[in-house]
């Protein structure tokens, strides 16, 4: 039995043409490879959103606790049982979020002022030029009447590569997460 030839070059095909050939043919662990090559990024992309469903989910509990924290200065319980900054945040802003963020990472940040025109260009940035964030903790729980800020911030630590969450993130690599709170204080 005679060998074909190629009919361009009238040359027997090599064996290494002869095994690529084979090789595009055959479909065995086609489903294995492709999945191989796709489980990574897919896996990758689905914890990425994931975590961002944490990360809300963290940051809109944060917000609600500040809130309920707030109250408590806005009618002067604060004033009243004479709490102290370690109190507020360890007693009001982190019971209900112990589950989800560690209190000793929690910074809160109340400050005082006399109009609520004060507070523009008043408020200290907690991120610094080198995107580190620098923790505030001022504690002023004012008077009656007085016009308060309350703000919290929490360093989240992500998990999940940061070309997947599109998110700006400090110099570390972390989240910075944050609630404020802007009032009035009542005439307590």
């Amino acid at each position: 039995m005679e060998k074909t030839k190629s009919p361009e070059t009238g040359k027997r095909p090599s064996r290494w043409i002869k095994s690529t050939k084979r090789f595009r043919k055959d479909r065995k662990g086609v489903a294995a490879v492709e999945m191989a090559l796709v489980a990574w990024p897919f896996l990758a992309i689905m914890f990425a959103i994931l975590e961002q469903g944490v990360v809300f989910f963290a940051e809109f509990s944060l917000e609600h606790n500040v809130a309920q924290a707030a109250r408590q200065i806005r009618t002067g319980e604060v004033l009243d049982n004479s709490i102290t900054s370690a109190q507020f945040k360890n007693d009001l802003v982190c019971p209900d979020l112990a589950v989800m963020l560690s209190c000793g990472s929690l910074s809160v940040d109340v400050r005082t002022f006399a109009t609520f025109a004060d507070i523009a260009g008043a408020l200290d940035d907690p991120v610094n030029s080198d995107n580190e964030f620098t923790p505030l903790n001022n504690w002023e729980p004012g008077a009656q009447l007085s016009v308060m800020v309350v703000r919290a911030f929490y360093e989240w630590n992500m998990l999940t590569p940061t070309a997947f969450t599109h998110m700006d993130t400090l110099a570390n690599g972390n989240r910075l997460i944050s609630a404020t709170m802007t009032f009035r204080n009542e005439p307590f």
